[in-house]
C-alpha cells in the first residue's frame, strides 16, 4: 500500500476531528481561552506547528498533532522523512513546538508529550530503540518512503520521565554548595 502525503495531510487537517481536539485541549489545559488549527504551507507548519493554544495567563502553546487510524501499543517516531534525500523525520528536527499530541482515534485517546523531554529521551535512547524495535516501520509514498521506529508506549513514557531528571553530579564533582 502506498501513502499519499497530500491525502494524509488532508485527513490530518480534517475539520471533522475538531470536536476531538477541542475536548483534548480543554481537558489538558483547564485555563484554555481558545485554540486555532494551523494549516497550509506556512513557516509554522514547516516547524511542526499544527495547533496554537492560548491560555488565560497569556501563554501561547504550539502543538504538533499526530493521529493514527487504529489503536496500537506503540508510538511511531519518524526519523527519516524522505529516504531518497535522507531528509530527517520530525523526531530529528528542531521543531518550534511545546508539545506533541499523539492520538489514537478509535479509542479517542491522546498522549501529550513535552517536546523538549521527548527530544532529550530520543537523543539518549534513539539508537537503542532503532536497534531493538525492528524492523523499522516504512511508509511507502509514491516517490519516497518515510522510516519510523515503533516504541512501546510504556517504554517511551518511562524514557521521557527519566529525561526530566537532570543529574549534574559528574559535571560538578568536587563542588560543594
Amino acid at each position: 500500500m502506498s501513502h499519499d502525503f497530500k491525502q494524509q495531510l488532508a485527513w490530518s487537517e480534517a475539520q471533522g476531528h475538531e470536536p476531538f481536539w477541542d475536548a483534548v485541549y480543554r481537558k489538558a489545559f483547564p485555563d484554555i481561552v481558545n485554540h486555532l488549527l494551523c494549516s497550509g504551507d506556512t513557516v509554522g507548519q514547516r516547524n511542526g506547528v499544527d495547533r496554537i493554544v492560548y491560555l488565560r495567563n497569556d501563554k501561547i502553546l504550539r502543538i504538533d498533532e499526530k493521529k493514527r487510524v487504529k489503536d496500537y501499543p506503540d508510538i511511531l517516531l519518524e526519523y527519516v522523512s524522505v529516504d531518497t534525500t535522507g531528509a530527517p523525520g520530525w523526531i530529528e528536527k528542531d521543531l518550534t513546538i511545546d508539545y506533541l499530541a499523539y492520538a489514537f482515534m478509535p479509542s479517542k485517546t491522546c498522549y501529550l508529550f513535552d517536546w523538549l523531554m521527548l527530544k532529550r529521551a530520543w537523543r539518549k535512547y534513539g539508537e537503542e530503540w532503532k536497534a531493538k524495535y525492528k524492523p523499522p516501520v516504512v511508509a511507502k509514498n509514491i516517490t519516497y518512503n518515510t522510516v519510523s521506529v515503533a516504541v512501546p508506549i510504556v517504554i517511551l513514557r518511562q524514557a521521557i520521565s527519566t529525561a526530566a531528571v537532570i543529574d549534574v553530579s559528574k559535571e560538578l564533582k568536587g563542588w560543594k554548595p
